[in-house]
């Protein structure tokens, strides 16, 4: 039996709280041992100084005041490591090479959440493995004390493709959801109690942030319906099984960023938005010039079983009214 093939790799236990914690503690050590403290110093103030950023974790006292550090905030590491890292008073030639570390090391993360892997998906993959490995143990055998002989080491580099032609994507057997909603949902919730009917101060709490007259409810209270009517507009058929992402937000190809949200920063923000009307449509149309106007309560991207992807939005029309079809002002649509 082989042990490896037993073991599926969880990615956030493998990689997040594996070997990045691995490679952000050698990167500190080789750091501190070559240049002294003052470096780590200087590492936490560029954390502690990066500038706020959407869903981005700000790490205020740097990392080592931290007596521990969660799967979320290495991935936030991940993010901005490379940036830290760069034109830091050090050996060019040692710069470089932690940078081209980075480098890999966050390709190879990318790769890891792919949802499915072609041969060619596959072949890079492998070689990113091989190409971040590599850098890995020329950097840093000398600082560990097993040589690093870690098991999670050789098990990403000699078996992780084989298991994915196996068993398939490593997102099948993440527990990275299951984990976080198990902190958001209860361990939170029970910090925050006073820990006398716990079970009942949970929901109290869970039910504070459910707001069922907020517009993102309202939306997919009327979700199905206008599906329905948008499906059978586009003549597609089978729509039996689809699958819904919901976005709380959307980058349009000119950088404009449009939001449906209850909690931007603590605040509501859904993006109030100009139609252009479909000319070929648009004596149908009371309009501003051609322009309607209407608010977004749903960004959704709809996947359907034969493969067709649609990016749509519900908007509540402010001042839509049809002269075939007599709706009223303020009438949900699917655009």
């Amino acid at each position: 039996m082989n042990i490896y093939e037993a073991i599926v790799i969880d990615r956030m236990y493998h990689l997040d709280l594996g070997l990045f914690k691995h490679q952000i503690n050698f990167t500190c050590s080789l750091l501190k041992e070559k240049y002294g403290a003052s470096i780590l110093d200087t590492i936490d103030n560029r954390l502690a100084n990066i500038p706020r950023f959407s869903e981005l974790k700000i790490f205020k006292n740097g990392i080592q005041s931290l007596a521990k550090i969660t799967a979320n905030e290495y991935c936030n590491l991940m993010k901005v490591m490379i940036f830290v890292l760069d034109n830091l008073d050090i050996d060019e030639s040692i710069q470089n090479k932690l940078l081209k570390l980075y480098e890999d090391w966050n390709n190879m993360y990318l790769l890891s959440r792919y949802e499915e892997f072609t041969n060619n998906n596959l072949k890079d993959f492998e070689n990113l493995i091989i190409n971040w490995a590599q850098q890995f143990i020329k950097l840093f055998k000398a600082s560990s004390a097993s040589k690093l002989k870690f098991p999670k080491l050789h098990s990403w580099v000699y078996h992780t493709t084989d298991l994915i032609k196996k068993y398939g994507c490593l997102n099948g057997f993440s527990t990275e959801t299951y984990k976080s909603l198990h902190k958001d949902f209860v361990k939170t919730p029970y910090y925050l109690s006073n820990k006398q009917n716990i079970e009942d101060q949970i929901m109290k709490m869970r039910l504070k942030n459910y707001r069922p007259n907020s517009k993102i409810y309202s939306g997919l209270e009327h979700l199905l319906k206008y599906l329905t009517i948008y499906f059978s507009s586009t003549n597609q058929i089978n729509i039996d099984n689809y699958i819904i992402n919901i976005y709380s937000s959307v980058t349009l190809e000119n950088g404009s960023i449009i939001r449906a949200t209850d909690n931007f920063y603590g605040k509501a923000w859904y993006s109030n938005i100009a139609v252009a009307m479909n000319p070929e449509e648009l004596l149908e149309y009371l309009t501003d010039e051609g322009i309607c106007y209407g608010q977004i309560y749903l960004l959704i991207k709809v996947e359907t079983a034969e493969g067709n992807v649609d990016n749509l939005t519900l908007i509540r029309w402010y001042n839509f009214k049809s002269t075939k079809n007599q709706y009223h002002y303020g009438c949900l649509d699917l655009n």
